[in-house]
């Protein structure tokens, strides 16, 4: 990173990956930041699992969509002149994902037809954990392949686990693995060991008796098709693995002042460390951390004269003045200890609490302002 700061993340990343617990923003923060990188001049994507419905609403957004969705320049450049930024933003939907994976690995358009009106493959998303995890990664990597953005904004789902789309392919593939391929392979290649055939036999004597007559002999025939497809997928996963542990990414961990999301933060830091993946640091969100304007209802006593009820209208203010200026200092605080904890080039920076302003694209410009300025 040439500066600390935020401003020279979104100029410089290729990838931006936003971590964090539910409920603390990290879908409008990555939003607002994706709007800053687009306004000064990038071609941007924001990639989202399930943005609220105001998000979708202030952005533009349709309720479901194959394709991202462009920001009009209208709506990007409302306060000034067209710039040469783009800002794409797609909800991930992840059937759509999955049958253009099946598309670019299969061998042929036909074998990809079959394997995707397979009617076990209308149930793989069920068999398969972490099934939002992996076409985040599919995704990606996918809009990475084509080169189309200069920087593709992350956000991953709101779990404790959302770091596991970077093993969810894996998962794939173990549900799929050698032994499982060759288990519901024809029997002719099953090694011609006959335990191995007797332990072929069994199970599709159970599965048969499960879900019916022919059952095994489809399975056979959707993990052969499917199975074919298990080299691509690996491909994909040590590339993408590769890029986001490369200096063109960055992961940043959003969170909230209160204690359990922090709690999550420091999870989060620790399982980026371990993973030797590029933590860049904070951003502490809903936060009144910056906020230097507080009022001082003290100075309107010069003003109310012998008046008792007004005087007693200045010390309420008073009252709720001094909370709101401890909230401020605790948050600056919280601010200031985040920051020590950061590694050599990472930042923490401190969003306000924008509340009903988000319902409004204008709002998500004046806080992608904020985050980009720090």
């Amino acid at each position: 990173m040439s500066a600390l700061n935020m401003h020279a993340l979104l100029r410089d990343k290729r990838v931006l990956v936003l971590c964090g617990a539910g409920g603390v923003g990290k879908t409008t923060t990555a939003a607002a930041l994706g709007v800053a990188a687009a306004r000064a001049g990038r071609r941007v994507l924001v990639l989202t699992i399930d943005p609220a419905r105001r998000l979708a609403e202030a952005m533009g957004l349709p309720e479901s969509g194959t394709e991202p969705t462009t920001v009009t320049t209208e709506r990007l450049f409302a306060d000034g002149a067209p710039g040469p930024g783009r800002l794409d933003v797609w909800m991930l939907v992840p059937g759509v994902v999955f049958e253009r994976m099946i598309h670019r690995l299969a061998p042929s358009p036909e074998a990809a037809r079959a394997i995707i009106e397979h009617r076990i493959y209308r149930f793989l998303s069920e068999l398969v954990a972490g099934v939002q995890e992996y076409a985040a990664t599919e995704a990606l990597d996918g809009f990475l392949h084509d080169d189309a953005y200069e920087l593709i904004v992350l956000d991953t789902p709101p779990s404790r686990h959302a770091l596991d789309f970077l093993d969810a392919p894996g998962r794939l593939s173990r549900f799929l693995d050698e032994r499982i391929v060759s288990l519901f392979g024809p029997e002719e290649s099953a090694r011609g060991a006959r335990l191995w055939k007797g332990a072929q036999a069994m199970v599709g004597r159970v599965l048969d008796g499960v879900f019916g007559a022919g059952f095994t002999r489809e399975m056979r025939g959707f993990v052969g098709a499917f199975g074919g497809l298990l080299g691509g997928i690996r491909l994909h996963t040590e590339r993408l693995r590769a890029r986001l542990a490369s200096p063109e990414a960055a992961f940043l961990l959003v969170t909230s002042p209160e204690s359990a999301a922090l709690r999550e933060a420091a999870f989060f830091r620790d399982t980026l460390v371990e993973r030797g993946l590029p933590f860049a640091g904070y951003v502490l969100n809903r936060s009144w951390a910056q906020d230097d304007a507080l009022a001082h209802p003290e100075a309107l006593l010069e003003h109310v004269g012998d008046d008792v009820h007004a005087e007693h209208g200045v010390a309420a203010l008073s009252r709720l003045a001094a909370t709101e200026h401890a909230r401020a200092e605790s948050h600056r605080t919280l601010l200031a200890r985040l920051t020590a904890q950061l590694p050599t080039g990472a930042i923490a920076v401190a969003a306000p609490d924008a509340g009903a302003e988000l319902e409004e694209f204008s709002g998500l410009v004046r806080l992608g302002d904020a985050l980009a300025v720090g």
